[in-house]
């Protein structure tokens, strides 16, 4: 008879320790939809818990998805779901469905500004658009600053 007790007890016991397993993995997993509501992912940036936004900025369409914590940083991947439909092949070519992580300090609050803190393939497109952007520019001003320096 304490035998049949004693493997009850255990087996309770299991069945508590398996739902806590499951319960602290389904916890730590979970992530707040917050749609489009900035406010509301801005709130879950300060707290780095796991979130995402869909978000538009300059006629393109953006999520925005907090990853996890690290140290004083938070980490969020920044992916462009929609390039502007205004531009051309070529850019909406090199930027649709590309992304990149970025590795945020919490004290400065969310922003998409500080490329430094980032890296992926959207990184590395914007900066081919922007050599290209400053390539063009020169070319086309380029025989004015010719006759300048003349």
């Amino acid at each position: 008879m304490k035998q049949d007790t004693k493997k009850q007890v255990n087996n309770i016991i299991f069945s508590i320790l398996v739902i806590l397993v499951l319960t602290t993995g389904i916890i730590s997993n979970y992530e707040t939809n917050c749609y489009y509501d900035e406010e509301c992912f801005n709130q879950a940036f300060f707290e780095c818990t796991k979130a995402k936004v869909i978000a538009y900025e300059n006629d393109n369409v953006f999520e925005y998805k907090i990853l996890n914590k690290e140290g004083d940083s938070c980490k969020v991947q920044i992916k462009i779901i929609e390039v502007n439909p205004e531009a051309d092949f070529i850019t909406k070519q090199g930027f649709q469905d590309k992304n990149m992580t970025c590795t945020l300090p919490i004290q400065d609050g969310f922003t998409t500004s500080k490329l430094n803190y980032c890296k992926g393939p959207l990184k590395e497109a914007i900066y081919e658009l922007t050599i290209q952007k400053m390539y063009n520019l020169l070319a086309r001003n380029l025989g004015e600053i010719i006759s300048e320096m003349g």
